[in-house]
């Protein structure tokens, strides 16, 4: 009895396993519009901050997490850079638990990245970049990203989502692409789209 109980435990683990990765390949993956460089002038402007402003978090597990303010700061000339080599890091956008009235059921629809550490064309080749990131809103994972190895603005767009008070925007890196010097992924930006 206890054998056919421990196979059913290890069948249903194996079908949990399987059914999850379906899940991440059956995900659609978003390719990116290519503009402009990053320009310290033209840093800023319309974003989901004309509704309200979050608080930004990274780390290689939940428990890690720390403030990474340079992700949403409008600085070309900051980047985050991950304390730890390789993918696996974790960047979180948490809405604010009180919200206006008025900001609720906020519709979020992009998310315009530029990827790497862009000062110089020597520091972006050093630092390891982003390749591809998982989006889920809330611990539900929406798409992939397949970012371009470039180091000008990349922007996504996808169905609107409705953000409200409390809700958690997150990104998963998934693969990055390697730096010459160093394997710890880096962005310079995040900007978050919607509101309008």
């Amino acid at each position: 009895m206890r054998l056919k109980s421990v196979r059913a435990a290890w069948s249903l683990l194996a079908l949990v396993a399987i059914s999850s990765s379906v899940h991440a390949d059956s995900l659609p993956l978003l390719k990116p519009k290519v503009g402009d460089p990053v320009l310290q002038e033209l840093m800023g402007g319309c974003s989901l901050r004309c509704a309200f402003f979050w608080e930004t978090l990274a780390g290689n597990s939940i428990s890690t997490l720390k403030p990474a303010s340079e992700l949403c700061d409008d600085d070309a000339t900051t980047a985050w850079i991950s304390p730890t080599s390789g993918p696996g890091e974790i960047i979180q956008f948490h809405i604010p638990k009180k919200l206006p009235k008025d900001c609720r059921d906020t519709p979020f629809y992009g998310i315009n990245i530029a990827n790497g550490v862009i000062r110089t064309l020597e520091e972006f080749r050093a630092y390891a970049r982003v390749k591809t990131m998982t989006l889920s809103v809330n611990h539900k994972a929406i798409a992939r990203f397949h970012l371009a190895d470039t180091w000008r603005w990349q922007d996504f767009h996808f169905e609107d989502i409705m953000l409200n008070q409390g809700d958690l925007i997150e990104l998963t890196i998934d693969e990055i692409y390697p730096g010459k010097t160093s394997q710890q992924p880096s962005v310079t930006e995040i900007v978050l789209q919607g509101a309008h």
